[in-house]
């Protein structure tokens, strides 16, 4: 049959073919018939979607009449979220009876809605119903409070360890390796309670500035030791609370810590003996009245004048000794005039009155030192300065009126 004569009659010139249609020759094949339909015109192909070029031996597809597009596939049940909530709370043993209930509700909702999960019900409620039992026997043979005060006591540990770089001032601690004040490299240390027997109390922090490149271990441990004396004064204001064991010592950043930006040094004072520390040895602005400060300044300002001794031999540096007198004298001359400026309570104005005549007496020794001729001459003048200051009866007078400690250290105790 040729499809391009209408009717589909073949026409008489040519033979019958036998064994049904034979392909017949053309130059170009032709376009195909239109679909079956009731549509009196071929069909135009489908318009081809914008920048795109169908192939040209193929025609778009067109849905055949008569067949209806399939439904979508039914969407797949859900998962039971109390099946995902037992799994869980049995992993983790976190509240077994719970864990045990969402199972049960959950293996029921499954298989009554079809959902998904009832392998994770299962599981959750086995495991659940295992550490059930062990929680219970646990309780019945008291191994649960053997083990909650372990925890405790861990967690308790584990509060006091703090980083060597993240200390505050006021903190009392326990030194790493027993209380030892030799030198180590540590990056935790214990906190305690200040009423607790302990081996040291952090006296203040300072940074490290001044420097692009780590300074050397000597430099670093220099600027530790200078910063720290002074830093040490300030906190502990009242030198006859401190104990004779008491030392100074410090924690000062590694060559390999500086690399990663640590600048601080940390100030304590500490002791070395296995009775240690008990209480608090804070006695600065914030442990005292506005009268004590008073008077403990004056006389740390003067005790620090007095011991701030040059480096060098007297004879290989006249200059900075000198110096040094001239210094002295005008800063126990200015503690005079501070303790004869202040309003003292009235049971401490006498004394407080003496004390101020005491230092003038020793500005006036330290200024005859600044002017001496020779190294003997200095160091006569150097120790009779000193006297006044050796004569603690003032100084207990003073200490009972303000209500400070009124007994001497023993003779000898170190006073940092």
């Amino acid at each position: 049959m040729d499809p391009s004569q209408p009717g589909g009659q073949q026409p008489p010139d040519q033979p019958q073919q036998q064994g049904g249609p034979q392909p017949q020759p053309h130059p170009a094949p032709a376009a195909p018939p239109p679909y079956p339909g009731p549509h009196p015109h071929p069909a135009a192909p489908h318009p081809a979607a914008p920048h795109q070029h169908p192939h040209p031996a193929y025609q778009p597809h067109h849905q055949f009449p008569g067949y209806p597009v399939p439904p979508p596939p039914p969407p797949a049940p859900s998962v039971n979220g109390l099946a995902i909530a037992s799994l869980v709370t049995g992993i983790v043993c976190c509240l077994p009876p719970l864990g045990l209930v969402f199972g049960t509700i959950a293996i029921r909702q499954i298989r009554k809605k079809g959902q998904r999960g009832l392998g994770m019900a299962f599981t959750g409620t086995i495991l659940s119903a295992v550490s059930t039992v062990l929680v219970v026997i646990m309780f019945a043979t008291g191994a649960a409070g053997s083990l909650w005060d372990g925890f405790e006591k861990g967690m308790d540990e584990a509060s006091r360890n703090r980083s060597a770089m993240d200390l505050r001032k006021g903190d009392c601690l326990d030194l790493p390796g027993g209380g030892g004040l030799e030198d180590a490299e540590v990056l935790t240390v214990q906190t305690v309670d200040c009423a607790e027997r302990h081996d040291a109390e952090i006296t203040g922090i300072f940074q490290i500035t001044g420097f692009e490149e780590y300074p050397g271990e000597s430099r670093v441990e220099a600027l530790a030791e200078e910063r720290c004396e002074k830093i040490n004064r300030k906190y502990a204001l009242d030198p006859w609370d401190i104990p004779a064991e008491a030392e100074l010592y410090y924690y000062v950043p590694l060559r390999e810590s500086w690399a990663f930006g640590d600048r601080e040094v940390v100030c304590t004072l500490a002791v070395s003996d296995k009775d240690g520390l008990t209480g608090s040895l804070r006695t600065d602005v914030a442990a005292l009245d506005r009268h004590q400060t008073a008077y403990l300044t004056a006389e740390s300002q003067a005790d620090s004048a007095s011991n701030d001794v040059p480096v060098e031999e007297y004879s290989d540096d006249r200059a900075a000794y000198r110096a040094w007198a001239r210094e002295a004298s005008a800063v126990f001359a200015a503690q005079a005039r501070a303790l004869r400026d202040h309003d003292w309570p009235a049971k401490a104005e006498k004394t407080m009155a003496k004390r101020a005549k005491e230092f003038d007496a020793v500005a006036l020794d330290w200024d005859k030192a600044a002017d001496a001729k020779g190294e003997d001459a200095f160091w006569t003048h150097v120790a009779a300065a000193d006297g006044p200051l050796e004569n603690d009866g003032t100084e207990v007078e003073v200490r009972k009126a303000l209500g400070l400690r009124s007994t001497p250290p023993p003779e000898g105790d170190s006073q940092v």
